[in-house]
């Protein structure tokens, strides 16, 4: 018999939730904002125990970790990667300064992955979060300059001095 699709996930996805569990304050907490207690959470979590988190389970977890963990464990399972619908404004140089930052990274890898004149999934897998992650300092930054355009009046950068 073939081994469903998604077992190859299952250790992302606990990964995930072990890092969402963390991230609003260990197990007990976790168990106070969820429909299922400590221990289902904690099986949800061990690489040792089959349990799987449920997804409304899981979107309650990210929701009150305010970050997608599991979310983006399991749309990259599926070949996605999740992103936000609304991106505001942000710090138009502190964006500019971590896509620097990200593009740079996003060629090294690319230029890594190039060697051998093939992408293979892992490689796709590896280089789509790190582009995407680049896509959302654009549109985070290209917010913040159409936020200019739509005033018709300059907008001072966080930590600099207007001239």
């Amino acid at each position: 018999m073939k081994q469903p699709f998604s077992a190859a996930c299952i250790a992302a996805i606990k990964t995930a939730t072990k890092q969402a569990i963390a991230h609003v304050g260990g197990i007990d907490a976790a168990a106070c904002i969820g429909r299922v207690g400590r221990t289902q959470f904690s099986d949800y979590s061990n690489r040792a125990r089959d349990a799987v988190i449920p997804l409304d389970v899981a979107l309650d977890l990210d929701h009150c970790a305010e970050h997608p963990f599991l979310l983006h464990a399991m749309a990259q399972a599926l070949g996605y990667a999740a992103i936000p619908l609304h991106v505001g404004p942000g710090d138009f140089g502190q964006d500019m300064s971590e896509y620097a930052i990200a593009s740079g990274d996003i060629m090294a890898t690319a230029m890594r992955i190039l060697d051998d004149g093939v992408v293979d999934r892992q490689e796709a897998q590896e280089i789509a979060p790190k582009m995407m992650h680049a896509k959302q300092l654009l549109e985070r930054a290209l917010s913040f300059v159409h936020k200019v355009q739509e005033q018709s009046r300059p907008s001072v950068v966080a930590g600099k001095e207007a001239g």
